[in-house]
């Protein structure tokens, strides 16, 4: 899940963790990192890698922007739709209205901090 600077810097603030325990940049974007053993982000509370396991995001209140409105993502036409990887897709309704703008913005502070470098 790519994260802005200033989502990173709020979660090493909340949680104590140091921004390369929970973070990588990875082509210019950080993002963050799922953990070794569950092949989750490391801040999802499970025990488990199986990809329907129950768990619990740990940052829940001050979760990331893309993790807000995930399941939804931007496709090649910038689009918001839901994304074909999601295992609970089906949960969910069609992507709100004006929810290609949340993201498209989201992708741009992304996209701008990355050039930044």
């Amino acid at each position: 899940m790519p994260i802005t600077q200033a989502e990173a810097s709020r979660l090493a603030r909340r949680t104590g963790m140091k921004q390369d325990d929970f973070a990588v940049v990875n082509d210019g974007v950080l993002t963050l990192l799922n953990n070794a053993q569950t092949r989750a982000c490391v801040f999802l509370l499970t025990d488990s890698s199986d990809l329907y396991a129950e768990g619990m995001c740990s940052v829940y209140e001050i979760r990331p922007k893309g993790c807000q409105t995930y399941p939804y993502v931007l496709d090649q036409d910038d689009r918001a739709v839901l994304d074909e990887g999601c295992p609970h897709r089906s949960q969910f309704p069609p992507p709100p209205e004006g929810t290609d703008m949340v993201l498209l913005n989201l992708e741009e502070r992304i996209v701008r901090e990355g050039s930044a470098d």
